[in-house]
Formats: structure tokens, C-alpha cells, sequence
């Protein structure tokens, strides 16, 4: 499966194929909120990892926070690949912050979370009031990508 990789007009860049995508938005330098919408079935490879190749590399660690309201699967070689790049990343990662109302996505970034080895670093949250405390404590004028 093929996906393609733009940068929008609010300057955004959105990793996408047919089932998924990945929309990184950066508030601020060393903070970046990912949107992902979708079934990942591992079309991407590295390409969402390697998106914050950059960020780490100039502004380490970084603070990363992941929507995924809209995410309706990730199969098992994804949920591996994220655990071994969380694990991996760990001393370039200030926090990880994960937004999800499925319980099966809550289920799986708890086991991302648990087999990354990385302790208190990923919060996964159901409900989006402390999630959104924590993103405007890493960025105060990143309130446009708050849901209403």
C-alpha cells in the first residue's frame, strides 16, 4: 500500500493512505501534537516515526501528544514498532501524552506504555480535560487544535 506525505497550508504536515493518517501540528519548538485518524495497518512503515526525526534531533526532549479520538485500529506490528521506538527514544522524550475514548486504543497504549519500559513518561488518557491541561502547559497558544 502506497501513502503520501504534504505540508498544508498552516504549514501541518499530514502522512496519509487510504485507511489512515497522521496530521502533526507544532505549537512550539520541542512540542508536537499528532492527530491520527483511522486503521493503521503498518502501510506507513517508519514514516510517522520518522516525522520526528527533526524534533528530536533540534529540540530534545520533546513533548509529544497524540489524538486519537478517531483511531479504530493498529495492528500488531504498529503497536510493536511504537514500543520499540518509545523504549528506543525514551532519553529524547520529555512526556508522551495519549487522548483516546475506545477502550480497545486505551487498552493498546497501555501495553505500548507497559512493554516500552518508560514508566511515567506516556500518560494515556480517556478523558480530554487533563489532556488538554497538558498541552496548554507545554504550549498556551496551541488551544486551536482542542476539539469544541
Amino acid at each position: 500500500m502506497s501513502f503520501k506525505r504534504e505540508t498544508l497550508e498552516d504549514g501541518s504536515v499530514r502522512v496519509s493512505s487510504e485507511r489512515c493518517s497522521f496530521t502533526y501540528q507544532r505549537p512550539r519548538p520541542g512540542v508536537v501534537f499528532i492527530r491520527i485518524v483511522g486503521t493503521d495497518r503498518g502501510e506507513f512503515g517508519t514514516a510517522p516515526m520518522d516525522e520526528l526525526r527533526e524534533d528530536i534531533s533540534r529540540y530534545a526532549p520533546i513533548e509529544l501528544f497524540f489524538e486519537m479520538d478517531e483511531v479504530t485500529g493498529a495492528n500488531l506490528p504498529v503497536q510493536e514498532a511504537w514500543t520499540e521506538w518509545f523504549s528506543s527514544n525514551r532519553p529524547a522524550l520529555k512526556s508522551v501524552s495519549i487522548l483516546t475514548h475506545s477502550k480497545y486504543m486505551h487498552f493498546t497504549a497501555e501495553v505500548v506504555k507497559f512493554f516500552s519500559r518508560t514508566g511515567e513518561l506516556i500518560r494515556v488518557y480517556l478523558d480530554p480535560a487533563p489532556f488538554e491541561e497538558a498541552l496548554l502547559r507545554a504550549a498556551p497558544d496551541a488551544s486551536r487544535f482542542i476539539r469544541k
